[in-house]
C-alpha cells in the first residue's frame, strides 16, 4: 500500500473519529447545558484514549504473536495493570495522594510485569506457542484477580462500590483533567512507538528466522511492543478500569475491511476502536436510565459481544489446526 493510501484512510478515518465523538456528546437523556456537554465531551475523551490504546495494543500483539486470540484483556495485561490501578487508588486514600501521581505509574509497573511474567510461562526456548500463551493469559488472569480482592480487604468499606463499578469497566462521571492529560499522552506516546515498527509485523508474519534475516530485530520488536502496549494498557486501565475484548474485535474487523497490512492496521485499529467505544459510552449512558441504572458500565457491554465471539475464534482456530 501506498504512503498516499495510508495516509489518506488515516485522515478519513480521523475525520470520521471526529465527528463521532461530537455527535455522540449532543446525545443523552439529560437536558444540555453548557456543563453537561462540556462532561460529555471530557468523558467522550477519555473514551477515545482508551478505546485507541486496547485496539492498536491488540494489533500490535497479534501481528507480534501471530496469534489473532491475543489482545490486552485476555493475555492478562489488563488485570496486571488494574492491580496497579487498585493499589494507586488505595494509597491516594491513605496518604492523600493526587490519583494522577500514583495510578498511571502503577498501573505501568503491573501491566510490564503481567507481560513479563506471561511471556516466560508461555515461551520455550525464544518459540510462543499460541496455546500456552492464552492458557498462561488465563492463569496471570486469576492470580491478578486474587490480588485485587486482597486489596479489597484493606480498602475503607465506603469506597468498595466506587472500586466496583471500576472494576466493571466504567468511565467515571468526573475525569480528572490531569489523569486525563497523562493518560492520553501515554497512549500517543505507545501507538506512535507501534506505528514505527507496523512495517517489522509485516515482515515477522513470514516467521522469526525471515524476519531476522530481513534485518528485523525479532528481540527488540518484543521488547518494544510489550513496553508500548503495556503503556497503553496502564493508560487504558487507570482511566475506565478492565474493558475487555475490544483488542480482540477491533483489530479482526480492521482485517476484514482494509486487509493485514499492518502499517494501516495499527492506524486504522486505533481510531476505529476509539469510535467505537465512544459510540458504547453514549450507548450506555443512554441507555442506563431506561434499565434502572445510572449508567450501565461499559466494560459490560463490551464482554457482552466479546465473549462470544472470543470463543467463535477459538473453535474456528481448533477446526484450522485439526488433523
Amino acid at each position: 500500500m501506498s504512503a498516499a493510501r495510508l495516509a489518506a484512510w488515516a485522515g478519513s478515518l480521523a475525520a470520521g473519529a471526529v465527528a463521532v465523538g461530537v455527535a455522540c456528546s449532543f446525545v443523552g437523556v439529560a437536558e444540555l447545558t453548557w456543563q453537561v456537554w462540556l462532561s460529555r465531551a471530557v468523558r467522550l475523551l477519555a473514551a477515545g484514549a482508551v478505546g485507541a490504546g486496547l485496539a492498536a495494543g491488540g494489533t500490535a500483539l497479534q501481528g507480534l504473536l501471530r496469534n489473532p486470540l491475543a489482545e490486552p484483556y485476555i493475555l492478562g495485561v489488563s488485570s496486571g495493570a488494574g492491580v496497579g490501578v487498585l493499589a494507586g487508588l488505595a494509597l491516594t486514600g491513605w496518604y492523600a495522594l493526587p490519583v494522577w501521581a500514583t495510578t498511571p505509574v502503577l498501573a505501568f509497573v503491573g501491566a510490564l510485569a503481567t507481560c513479563a511474567a506471561v511471556y516466560a510461562i508461555a515461551q520455550r526456548r525464544g518459540r510462543l506457542d499460541p496455546y500456552s500463551l492464552i492458557l498462561s493469559g488465563v492463569i496471570v488472569n486469576t492470580f491478578n484477580g486474587a490480588i485485587m480482592l486482597t486489596i479489597y480487604l484493606y480498602v475503607d468499606r465506603y469506597r468498595i462500590a466506587d472500586f466496583a463499578y471500576w472494576a466493571m469497566g466504567q468511565l467515571p462521571d468526573s475525569t480528572d483533567r490531569m489523569l486525563l492529560t497523562i493518560c492520553g499522552a501515554c497512549v500517543a506516546a505507545g501507538w506512535s512507538a507501534l506505528l514505527l515498527q507496523s512495517a517489522a509485523f509485516n515482515v515477522l508474519g513470514l516467521g522469526d528466522e525471515v524476519a531476522s534475516a530481513s534485518g528485523v530485530s525479532v528481540a527488540r520488536l518484543r521488547l518494544v511492543t510489550f513496553g508500548a502496549v503495556g503503556l497503553m494498557t496502564a493508560a487504558a486501565v487507570a482511566l475506565a478500569g478492565p474493558v475487555g475484548f475490544l483488542g480482540l474485535i477491533v483489530p479482526h474487523l480492521c482485517r476484514m475491511v482494509l486487509g493485514p497490512d499492518h502499517r494501516l492496521g495499527v492506524v486504522a485499529s486505533g481510531l476505529v476502536g476509539a469510535m467505537l467505544l465512544m459510540g458504547a459510552e453514549t450507548l450506555c449512558r443512554t441507555v442506563g436510565p431506561y434499565v434502572g441504572v445510572s449508567r450501565i458500565p461499559v466494560g459490560v457491554l463490551t464482554a457482552l459481544v466479546g465473549g462470544p465471539l472470543f470463543i467463535y475464534l477459538l473453535r474456528r482456530r481448533f477446526r484450522e489446526v485439526a488433523p
